[in-house]
């Protein structure tokens, strides 16, 4: 090959001078840039344009590019002197070269024979199935279907590098015929709601899918009868809420009433369920319903279409709930103008009381429905069957709120826990009569043996009915009483089996009677150096409390700040600030599967869930305490 160097005041004419000595045209020749022209101020050259120009030979130019194709399936190539083209076999695609298959990457050498086919046809067998689920509520129906699929090579233009692919074209066969479905669900006993729609919606698949092509009814329970409340309510108004926590005094209510005449309530009938039925035609049944049952207390009367009941005299409407029974009736409401002290004497009444004043040192409101307070209780007793309201402080007191109640309750954890093991205990001696015909006096004995080994908590869930009735017997109602003294007689001292079905059915209707029973409340702006025990929940809506002792039968919300004094509550704790930096001991204590919140904990705070105790070290925030059964420990979380 002829090269030469070539200069010139231009690229141009660099290389058109070259050309010229060369004496060859500009495909003829390959040109290599070496220097490009440098030019100054008005336009004269500082620097030459400067060219390697070489001649390219005849063999050369006549040499032809690497390069492979597909056309109609058919794979070509060509080479080069110097090089041959290469081929990516992509998935689905065979090569063969020189007749052994290869894969991958395969460059070609001129002479080599190449073959390339696509995979053979595939058929992927479909399957179909239908199942009804353990509750006979839907047949479903799963649908695979047949695919044949075809792999078809595709064509491409010339390439130096290219990549064999091809197309797969995809059909799709039925598995199933409508016919065969319909077959399998009489078969399967499936002949209520039966969905056609869905059936030849499935059979148009084209990938797997599951579909509902059966759906039972469900049943619709009925209502038993019930009694709404039309006017008033069963619990006093509370105080308007602020966002922060604080009382609207402006917003406050007392206990709401009505006058005689007024409608109180309406008698609403039971509505009948309605049956289901399962897909294999079987019909679900509903309970029955019942109508309820109205015993009109004090106060009220009946309609003479039997639908409503009436105020006969003013007061607060209260209906309570036993079982299938509404005890409908008013509650006599006192309104005591001014303040409670020894000019007054101690307050005491048969129903609702509101004081409007304050409640002075030493004094002693009670009521057997529920005690509002519009200012303060300054060493006071303030006791209610119901619920508590005091819109301003407690210096001092003792509120004592749904005593009756907190008793009740202690008493139902021991039934609830007497009825299970009394049910497991009949069914233990009904497998040992089976087995051995015990009987009489043996059978006593057996009963004896059966408590003192396997059913000690049986004996003493007893135990401890008896305890609280004797303990607390001015707050329960005699059928408590006998009730304790039954099951002392029948279960540890005669161990009469043939009287534990009868007793059994007992328990179940007095828990029945009593598990819902309504939740009265203590609220209260402030509390120091006081005892705040109730039934219900317990909030505090303002500072706080300080040097308290307090138990709430459900929730314990302190908004402001909780600093000194032991508190418990049965159904959780929330507090926004608790303890301080002097580190005045705190105790927060609530049964294991409820929480303790707290925004704010001060070194020295103590926390109880269930039995195990924590001691805050340090300042924390934002801290809520749950018991982790499996680690056995108390358990924070953000």
């Amino acid at each position: 090959m002829e090269s030469i160097i070539s200069k010139g005041n231009t690229l141009d004419e660099a290389i058109r001078l070259g050309l010229e000595q060369l004496q060859a045209t500009r495909d003829q020749v390959s040109i290599e840039i070496i220097q490009h022209e440098k030019k100054r101020l008005f336009g004269l050259s500082t620097k030459q344009a400067i060219v390697k120009i070489t001649k390219i030979s005849v063999d050369e130019l006549n040499d032809p590019d690497a390069k492979v194709w597909m056309e109609d399936g058919r794979l070509f190539y060509q080479c080069s002197s110097s090089e041959g083209p290469s081929i990516t076999i992509g998935e689905g695609v065979k090569l063969f070269r020189n007749g052994e298959e290869v894969d991958r990457v395969v460059s070609i050498k001129q002479g080599d024979v190449l073959e390339v086919h696509a995979e053979e046809e595939k058929v992927i067998e479909g399957t179909w199935d239908i199942t009804v689920d353990s509750q006979k509520m839907q047949a479903t129906l799963l649908i695979e279907p047949t695919l044949h699929k075809r792999y078809v090579l595709l064509d491409f233009p010339p390439a130096k590098h290219a990549q064999l692919n091809v197309q797969i074209l995809t059909e799709v066969k039925p598995v199933v015929t409508y016919e065969e479905i319909k077959q399998r669900l009489e078969q399967l006993h499936t002949v209520h709601g039966i969905l056609e729609e869905n059936i030849n919606e499935a059979l148009q698949a084209t990938e797997k899918i599951h579909v509902v092509i059966a759906q039972g009814t469900p049943s619709q329970e009925g209502r038993d009868g019930w009694v709404e409340v039309k006017a008033g309510s069963n619990q006093p108004k509370k105080p308007k809420m602020r966002q922060d926590g604080t009382v609207d005094y402006r917003e406050i209510e007392g206990v709401p009433s009505v006058q005689a005449g007024d409608v109180i309530a309406v008698i609403h009938p039971a509505q009948p369920g309605i049956p289901g039925k399962r897909v294999t035609g079987e019909v679900i049944p509903v309970r029955d319903t019942f109508p309820v049952h109205v015993q009109l207390g004090k106060g009220v009367a009946m309609s003479e279409d039997g639908v409503k009941i009436m105020a006969v005299e003013s007061g607060r409407p209260q209906v309570v709930q036993k079982g299938r029974t509404a005890i409908v009736s008013m509650i006599p409401k006192l309104v005591h103008q001014g303040d409670v002290d020894l000019s007054t004497g101690n307050v005491r009444f048969k129903g609702d009381i509101e004081i409007i004043g304050n409640v002075q040192d030493g004094m002693e409101v009670e009521a057997e429905g529920s005690v509002v307070i519009f200012q303060n209780a300054n060493r006071a007793k303030i006791q209610a069957q119901q619920s508590i309201f005091i819109y301003q402080n407690l210096i001092s007191g003792t509120v004592i709120s749904g005593e009756q109640k907190m008793a009740v309750t202690e008493l139902m954890e021991s039934l609830n826990t007497i009825r299970q093991q009394l049910e497991r205990m009949i069914v233990t001696v009904q497998q040992i009569t089976v087995i051995s015909n015990v009987e009489g006096k043996n059978m006593n004995w057996v009963i004896g043996k059966l408590i003192e080994t396997k059913f000690q908590s049986l004996q003493a869930a007893v135990k401890k009915y008896r305890e609280v009735c004797q303990t607390k017997r001015e707050q329960l109602s005699e059928a408590w009483i006998q009730l304790g003294e039954r099951l002392h007689t029948c279960i540890l001292v005669q161990k009469a089996y043939e009287s534990f079905a009868k007793l059994l059915r007992d328990l179940e209707e007095m828990i029945s009677q009593n598990e819902q029973l309504s939740a009265d409340s203590i609220e209260l702006s402030y509390a120091l150096n006081s005892v705040i025990h109730g039934s219900g929940d317990v909030v505090i809506t303002g500072k706080g409390c300080y040097n308290c002792n307090i138990y709430a039968g459900g929730k314990l919300v302190i908004h402001g700040v909780l600093r000194g004094g032991e508190v418990y509550a049965q159904k959780g704790i929330y507090v926004r600030e608790v303890g301080s930096s002097s580190e005045i001991k705190t105790v927060l204590s609530v049964p294991k599967g409820e929480t303790i919140q707290m925004d704010h904990v001060w070194e020295g705070t103590v926390i109880r869930i269930g039995k195990k105790t924590y001691t805050f070290m340090e300042e924390k925030k934002a801290v809520c305490a749950r018991w982790n059964e499996e680690a056995g420990e108390i358990q924070f979380e953000a």
